[in-house]
């Protein structure tokens, strides 16, 4: 049996085995942050107030790049901030508070560790610190901070002051602000522009090589619109306003350091959309973007050295259908406006005299409707009026799409006319010519428009829909209407089996 003695040694080398492991992940913890002076709460171990310092210089080993910011001192103690960095361009306008705050991160640093008063640089990757800081004061004193690697953990890195032994843990915030070059200081950009000073606008976009000019006017509300006047004539659509609107109050915060090689890979290589906005004084401002890429937008604007990412919620507009940029009816119009509509179809016709005071609809009780003569102001029990479904649909006929050409065949004439004749005696004409058996082109006043209408606009009958008629079927229903109308009510039959 063996002795006591024997088994005890054993047992004292295993607990010291394990003292040891203890330490060193102790000591392995404290090197990975936790301070030995957490106690003593959080160390200053560099501190300037902005105005004691004429520049701050964050030299970057691995690029070998100088990132220069001045402290100008005026004689009230305010600061002023200059960029003076290597990759600076003429003409290049820097925001003061990223300049202040950059000056400011990298001349203060606190720590709640000290890793080491050894000196052990190596350790620590501070014999060859990737980042020197060097402050200049007022004074005519120079400080010099080093950092050198992460910690294990990523949150923090290690620096020590030129001079001193003595290692510290700060935020690894430190190391990526330290890497901040001119792009990151610029100047934010928003261009303001007034509808007063703006001429008029272009766009085009390669996705369907769509290609719009218009101008905008400014009524005596003070509210803006736009028309599109190449390459057609029509008012724009509200859609469209608010793109215009978007960028002209366009404001670029972020901006994109890219190589030549870089540009594909934002979609800048060949942009897809592209916009000119021409102002009264002349100026143009061309502004190019990418596709949507994730819920962002990359774009360059002239004048502009560097590239810049948008939010897909800043703009608005730019991927939208033509035919949602564009007011999608043929003509709009109230009933106060015009005198008579005599609409022609082949050997038919008809025509609705109107007699409507400004500002009031057709249904209004003082008003005065009649079709071909007679009394237009018959309802539905409900109260639907038969003449405001022929109005509507008048007003209503939607642009089926557009088809770009020199001119159209007329030789065969017109199917269908329409003749608008205004209160003060002015008479503006549309004609639709067949363009296959389910389409018309759009004429107005002689000339084609540009578009065309589909058949259904004028013929299609929405039985006991009364608000989606075409408007020759319309007028049939009104005609109907007036002929079987019973004390100004008529009904429409319910279709039976």
């Amino acid at each position: 049996m063996k002795s006591v003695k024997n088994l005890l040694i054993p047992f004292i080398i295993l607990i010291a085995l394990v003292i040891g492991v203890v330490i060193y992940y102790v000591v392995d913890n404290m090197r990975t942050i936790e301070s030995s002076e957490t106690a003593a709460g959080s160390i200053d171990v560099v501190y300037f107030n902005m105005s004691d310092i004429s520049m701050v210089t964050v030299y970057n080993r691995d690029t070998a790049h100088n990132t220069v910011v001045k402290c100008l001192v005026s004689t009230d103690g305010s600061v002023k901030y200059e960029y003076a960095g290597d990759d600076i361009k003429q003409g290049e306008k820097f925001s003061q508070n990223a300049l202040s705050n950059y000056a400011y991160a990298m001349s203060t640093y606190s720590s709640n560790a000290k890793v080491s008063t050894l000196g052990n640089f190596a350790e620590y990757g501070l014999d060859n610190p990737k980042i020197t800081v060097t402050i200049d004061a007022v004074n005519g004193s120079t400080t010099t901070v080093y950092l050198g690697n992460t910690s294990p953990n990523g949150q923090y890195c290690y620096m020590y002051v030129a001079g001193s032994a003595d290692i510290y843990a700060v935020p690894v915030n430190k190391l990526e602000t330290a890497d901040k070059r001119a792009i990151d200081f610029l100047e934010s950009t928003m261009l303001d522009i007034d509808y007063k000073d703006l001429k008029n606008v272009h766009f085009d976009r390669k996705t369907d090589n769509l290609s719009l000019d218009a101008t905008v006017t400014i009524n005596n509300s003070g509210s803006a619109y736009f028309t599109v006047y190449k390459p057609y004539n029509q008012l724009a659509s509200n859609y469209f306003t608010n793109m215009i609107h978007d960028i002209t109050q366009l404001q670029i915060t972020q901006y994109l350091d890219l190589t030549a090689a870089e540009l594909s890979s934002y979609g800048l290589d060949n942009p897809y959309y592209h916009l000119v906005l021409t102002l009264n004084s002349g100026e143009n401002i061309e502004l190019f973007f990418s596709q949507k890429n994730n819920g962002y937008y990359y774009g360059r604007m002239n004048g502009m050295d560097n590239y810049f990412m948008l939010s897909e919620k800043q703009i608005s507009g730019l991927e939208l259908q033509e035919l949602v940029l564009i007011n999608p009816y043929v003509t709009q119009f109230t009933a106060s406006s015009y005198s008579s509509i005599t609409v022609t179809y082949g050997d038919k016709s008809f025509k609705l005299d109107l007699e409507v005071a400004e500002g009031k609809p057709i249904t209004d009780p003082d008003a005065n409707v009649s079709l071909d003569g007679r009394n237009a102001q018959i309802k539905d029990s409900k109260g639907r009026s038969y003449s405001s479904i022929l109005f509507e649909s008048l007003t209503g006929i939607k642009i089926g799409g557009v088809e770009l050409k020199d001119g159209i065949n007329t030789s065969a004439g017109a199917e269908i006319t329409f003749s608008l004749i205004d209160k003060s005696y002015n008479t503006t004409t549309f004609e639709f010519y067949t363009r296959d058996t389910d389409s018309y082109y759009v004429c107005k006043n002689g000339e084609y428009t540009g578009f065309y209408v589909y058949s259904k606009e004028f013929f299609y009958d929405a039985g006991s829909d009364t608000y989606n008629y075409g408007c020759w079927s319309a007028y049939e229903l009104l005609n109907e209407a007036i002929t079987n109308n019973i004390n100004g009510i008529y009904d429409i039959p319910v279709a039976t089996e």
